[in-house]
């Protein structure tokens, strides 16, 4: 016999969890609305080239793009190629040099020898020379330095050329100089190289110490240098640098998630337009791209690149003007232009995230009693508790993402099996059944939320795990029981039996393959990454509802699912030719409380994204009705069967 307090506890356990999440997801709330400054950066090499193209100096041209709003100067690591095309070296062989027979040739050789299959690096500035000959050593071995003569330097190195394009050879002092006068802060982007070893990743990185304003550390190559087996080396000499790493959103660099962990999640992440697709973009849309990255992911640098200008416009008036509307637009969405914020601890105690999964558990097991699994409920409970408990205190990571995969999963399914229904409900009141399926729906969220209110899942150092199984699993669990369990009680086998018994019209085939086309088109699209091109026309209306909502719905949300499941609601599942209007129904839910899975997102971004979709979803669900009304009306006025 069912213990009558067995109910209560599990209500309990879900108001407990419930409070925890609540608590949590406040917390996160605050913390974001504190972490509002961001970078506007620009390659100075792109600063140098408008200096030159307006006959202007470079220091003066810096200072100019400070008052409009650019805060900072990126410098990529020059290799040996780029020196060379700056003139700032000259790069040959021992056999070249040899055959060019400059005058110092013969002190040269007298001092150290020439080998025919080494490279020299010849340079007239003493600078350049310290800096080549100190990152050479530090990166490859055999690296020796001349001064042959008054005003000649040269490395001598046994890399070869192939190699030598590929290092970064430091960083130029005179540049960092200017940007610090013109008041400007400065990023750096530092090359990677094989074989990196402790002694090298700190003589290399050292000069780093030395820049004036540094404010973020940015890697170039798709690896770290010395990943894996030299993180912890690089962790300890970026940490006595005092700035953050950039994450750069879109390029996966293998380490970087580790070094960030190893840092105390001391990271800012990057977003920028790539050189190759800027033609594709007008300055509006890149506005518009570097807006929506600022607000809706947490891009706390946004790297821009100068446009080239059109027609007779003066290049560099033109490129002054969009970063000042840029520095507008971030000010718009109530956003700081400065020194990029990091993100503080978001320390929540295992004890509280321990009460968030009994409340998850809970869920699960009141799930699980609509479904009239009841058998051993009470032995079940205490089982996932001790699980639930073990797992945490080993491996807190997965257990929550465990366990927040189980919260999107539970919730949105509790909440439909519980609302639809076989009557139907009049047109208002179908609106509200979607409101209270919709807030059902929401406890999954706010466990999502809670659990993973932590710093390196905002970063996306660590992410959710299992979205598809989150996107899937709901569809597949609502569509068995309502396909099984609708009409006369009778035994599962019996059930199955017969429905495999029965013979399929090709009219109910098509239109299962047309849901399955659906739902294989809505997994596609979800995911961490993309993985299904949108096309231009998508783009246009999403721009729209940008534009004029400020944050934009789910499409699939407030003209898919939201309209089916207030249609659902407004005819009642009387049998199982509705199964398709509740699978598409259940896809508005599911998506809602995913919605809140992207951590990386704030949360009061979400919050405006959900209610949006869902007064826009109510009135093209009435519009649905409505329109069914009509067709109804329609069919029975001119239906033959009515003609006399």
């Amino acid at each position: 016999m069912r213990q009558r307090w067995y109910p209560l506890l599990l209500v309990f356990l879900l108001l407990a969890g419930v409070i925890a999440a609540g608590a949590a997801a406040w917390q996160r709330y605050r913390v974001e609305a504190g972490f509002r400054t961001v970078e506007v950066a620009m390659p100075y090499e792109d600063l140098n080239t408008l200096a030159r193209l307006s006959g202007r100096d470079t220091l003066e041209v810096m200072r100019l793009f400070r008052e409009r709003g650019l805060t900072t100067v990126l410098f990529k690591e020059p290799t040996a190629d780029e020196l060379r095309r700056a003139g700032e070296i000259a790069v040959m062989t021992g056999q070249e040099l040899q055959l060019m027979s400059p005058p110092w040739l013969g002190q040269l050789r007298r001092g150290g020898g020439i080998a025919t299959q080494d490279t020299y690096l010849v340079t007239s500035r003493e600078e350049t020379f310290r800096h080549l000959l100190a990152q050479l050593r530090a990166k490859t071995s055999g690296a020796q330095g001349y001064r042959p003569a008054p005003g000649i330097y040269v490395v001598r190195t046994p890399a070869d050329p192939g190699l030598l394009s590929q290092l970064g050879l430091g960083f130029p002092d005179g540049p960092l100089q200017d940007t610090a006068r013109a008041g400007l802060l400065a990023m750096v982007q530092v090359r990677s190289w094989p074989g990196a070893t402790a002694r090298g990743i700190e003589q290399a990185l050292a000069p780093l110490k030395e820049i004036p304003n540094l404010s973020v550390l940015a890697f170039n190559d798709d690896t770290l240098p010395g990943y894996p087996q030299k993180l912890r080396a690089l962790a300890q000499v970026v940490d006595q640098l005092g700035v953050p790493v950039a994450q750069i959103e879109f390029f996966p660099q293998k380490g970087l998630e580790q070094l960030g962990l190893l840092l105390d999640k001391d990271v800012v992440r990057l977003h920028s337009i790539p050189p190759r697709d800027m033609g594709r973009y007008t300055p509006a849309e890149a506005l518009e791209r570097y807006r929506l990255a600022a607000a809706e992911r947490n891009m706390r640098v946004l790297l821009v690149r100068p446009f080239p200008g059109a027609g007779a416009r003066d290049v560099l008036q033109e490129n002054l003007d969009y970063i000042s509307s840029l520095k507008e637009s971030l000010q718009q969405e109530g956003l700081v232009v400065g020194q990029a914020s990091t993100l503080p601890a978001l320390p929540v105690s295992r004890a509280n995230l321990f009460v968030m999964g009994l409340g998850v558990i809970a869920g699960g097991l009141l799930l699980a009693g609509r479904l009239g699994l009841r058998r051993g409920e009470i032995w079940l409970l205490l089982l996932a508790v001790a699980a639930w408990a073990g797992l945490l205190a080993a491996a807190p990571s997965p257990a929550r993402k465990l366990m927040a995969l189980a919260a999107v999963i539970i919730f949105p399914s509790l909440a439909i099996i519980t609302n639809v229904r076989a009557r139907g409900a009049p047109a208002l009141e179908s609106a509200g059944m979607l409101l209270r399926t919709t807030l059902a729906s929401l406890l999954g969220a706010l466990f999502t939320v809670g659990l993973l209110t932590d710093a390196g899942f905002m970063l996306k150092l660590d992410q959710f795990s299992g979205v598809k199984l989150a996107h899937l699993a709901p569809l597949l669990l609502v569509a068995g029981v309502f396909f099984f369990l609708s009409g006369p009680a009778e035994p599962f086998g019996k059930r199955l039996e017969r429905t495999l018994n029965q013979p399929v019209l090709v009219k109910w085939a098509a239109l299962a393959a047309l849901l399955l086309a659906v739902l294989a088109v809505y997994l596609v699209r979800t995911g961490n990454e993309g993985q299904m091109a949108t096309s231009a026309l998508e783009l246009k209306f999403r721009g729209f509802l940008d534009a004029v909502l400020g944050v934009r719905p789910r499409t699939k949300e407030f003209l898919l699912g939201h309209p089916a499941l207030m249609l659902l609601f407004y005819t009642g599942y009387r049998d199982n030719r509705f199964l398709p209007l509740l699978l598409l129904g259940a896809i508005g839910q599911v998506s809602l409380v995913n919605t809140f899975a992207h951590i990386h997102t704030p949360l009061l971004v979400s919050l405006m994204r959900l209610v949006n979709g869902l007064w826009l979803g109510i009135l093209v669900g009435l519009a649905a009705i409505l329109v069914v009304n009509l067709a109804q009306h329609w069919w029975r006025r001119f239906s033959p069967g009515d003609s006399q």
